[in-house]
């Protein structure tokens, strides 16, 4: 019984000393796990902190050149940490090899406090030799800043690099010239301008604006923008070159410093993607645009109608017949928008070919003499009609379909998606082009305009009207007059009103412009008088004939509740003979 009890007893202990040593080892493990998370997440932090502290480390570099040549590099700290800077790499560009060399930084000068800058060289003393050197300044955290292009034994207390924008530079827009220019010395330069600007050839320069800079006093690293424009004419494909420098007086010796001469070309490029209406698909056919009063009013006065027909190709065509067509829904009512007594009047230089031959059919027609259309040019076909008469129709018509169908010797075409509208009682508004401000004369209103010269500056005359001469109706102040300028035509002023609230002009990113003016107050067509906005605008500088559309339109209301929408497709021929 002894003994047995004795086996127990030692079986006991060995298992509890196994039981501890197990214990103490997985204790062991779960310990060195624990460590090894600690460790890995106190690494994870300390790599997110450089990470964020190298986000937030922003700093500025700009180097120099002083008495016998030695080094000054100012460091200026633009974050918001203290800065430490750990060496710095200069690279010799004059050598073929771009030998490159590490200077450690004293102490003393590599700590910046937020705001602070200073030479970091001040107690690290570099002479350099003659030639070209990029300069790498390299932070404690890894950040690598470079002041690029010192030019040891020339102009180097400030710097330009000169940008003309954009490029390559349609015939007869303006380019933009944009001078950078940067303190790359250690003190203040005061009054920074540019030198004289030279432009080879000279000849393609037709006008220059004034430069304007954002500031002309300039600290250490501190930089500015010189700015002025160009408007280049030539042939296309020729490359113009721009070449200045900047100059200031340094304000310790009170000397005048020069930066260096800096070049940029400018392409001068053909206007074949301007908004000519002639185009690949018109080769061989006329195009349409139209004058269209809207509302139409059902009254003894006549509004103006016209169609201009475009000749694109390069030969001669001739226009026998020109139908203006309306339809009114639904097709069956007995709606007039003309009828057989329209009482047509032509309006120069349209001959007197007008007839109404049957509802809602306007036309001109001449087989005898048809009217001839140069190559690449236009014709006007204008007409003074008087209103038909609505049949009793309840609504009256809001919308009225207007088709054009004009027949040529290249055939037969016709345009649609035209419209206008119609009250027995209203306003008659129309838009065109006028020779004499706010006439509504016959012989003043044109909807067409040729024999502009490329590059040459032309005014126009808009006029809104109210071809119903009576008092009783009326289109509303706060009425708009549009004008849309195609892309192409460049500054684009205005010179004069009548009677409109006047609107900044808009420009489109595809160099087309807006011009838009509110009339101040009621217009009727009392004395026989409308409003006019006068603007003037130059035209492309093109090489070869094109034909351009100006989009004349109003918006608004007519007695307070009809809305208006006349419309003029003005079409404009710029050719070089």
């Amino acid at each position: 019984m002894t003994g047995r009890f004795h086996k127990r007893a030692v079986s006991t202990v060995v298992g509890s000393v196994f039981f501890l040593v197990l214990m103490t080892t997985g204790l062991s493990v779960s310990y060195l796990v624990i460590e090894t998370q600690s460790d890995m997440i106190q690494a994870q932090q300390t790599i997110a902190d450089g990470e964020i502290k190298k986000i937030q480390e922003k700093f500025y570099t700009s180097a120099s050149t002083g008495d016998g040549n030695r080094l000054a590099l100012y460091v200026k700290n633009d974050g918001s940490n203290t800065l430490e800077i750990d060496n710095v790499w200069i690279v010799n560009e004059t050598d073929s090899t771009h030998a490159a060399k590490k200077y450690e930084i004293s102490y003393s000068d590599a700590v910046l406090a937020p705001g602070y800058g200073a030479d970091v060289l001040q107690n690290t003393p570099l002479f350099m030799s003659p030639g070209t050197y990029n300069i790498k300044v390299v932070s404690s955290l890894g950040t690598i800043k470079t002041a690029e292009q010192l030019n040891v034994g020339g102009s180097n207390k400030l710097k330009v690099k000169l940008v003309i924008n954009p490029p390559d530079v349609r015939l007869g827009e303006n380019a933009t010239a944009l001078l950078f220019v940067t303190n790359t010395g250690n003190s203040r330069i005061l009054n920074v301008t540019s030198g004289p600007i030279v432009v080879t050839p000279s000849s393609n320069v037709l006008s220059v604006s004034p430069i304007t800079q954002m500031k002309s006093d300039l600290a250490p690293a501190e930089s500015t923008i010189l700015s002025w424009k160009y408007r280049l004419m030539g042939a296309a494909g020729t490359n113009v070159t721009f070449s200045t420098f900047a100059q200031g007086v340094d304000q310790p010796s009170n000397v005048i410093v020069q930066s260096n001469v800096d070049k940029s070309l400018v392409l001068l490029r053909d206007n074949s993607e301007l908004g000519s209406v002639v185009s690949s698909d018109l080769f061989s056919r006329p195009e349409i645009f139209m004058v269209i009063p809207n509302t139409f009013g059902d009254t003894a006065d006549k509004g103006l109608w016209g169609v201009n027909i475009v000749n694109p190709t390069d030969q001669p065509i001739y226009v026998s017949k020109v139908v203006i067509s309306a339809q009114t829904a639904p097709a069956n009512s007995n709606d007039e928008i003309f009828d057989t007594a329209c009482g047509t009047q032509s309006v120069p230089p349209t001959t007197n070919n007008w007839s109404c031959p049957t509802s809602n059919q306007l036309m001109w027609k001449n087989t005898g003499t048809p009217q001839l259309i140069h190559p690449k040019s236009v014709f006007p076909f204008l007409v003074k009609v008087n209103p038909g008469n609505l049949g009793g129709s309840s609504p009256e018509p809001e919308t009225v379909v207007v088709q054009t169908n004009v027949f040529t010797t290249l055939g037969q075409f016709g345009k649609a998606a035209y419209g206008t509208s119609m009250r027995t009682s209203s306003a008659m508004p129309n838009v065109y082009l006028s020779k004499v401000v706010d006439s509504t004369s016959d012989n003043d209103i044109f909807a067409n305009k040729t024999g502009i010269l490329p590059g040459s500056t032309q005014t126009f005359n808009v006029v809104l009207a109210d071809l119903e001469t009576g008092t009783g109706n009326k289109i509303n102040a706060g009425s708009r007059l549009i004008i849309n300028i195609p892309k192409g035509w460049s500054d684009p002023t205005i010179i004069g009103n009548t009677g409109f609230n006047m609107q900044p002009i808009q420009q489109f990113p595809d160099g087309s412009s807006q011009i838009v003016g509110q009339l101040v107050s009621d217009l009727t067509g009392a004395g026989g008088t409308g409003k006019t906005i006068t603007f003037t605008v130059t035209a492309p500088s093109i090489t070869d004939t094109r034909m351009y559309v100006m989009y004349v339109l109003g918006d608004g209301y007519v007695n307070n509740s009809v809305v208006m929408g006349p419309l003029a497709e003005i079409v404009l021929r710029v050719s070089p003979n």
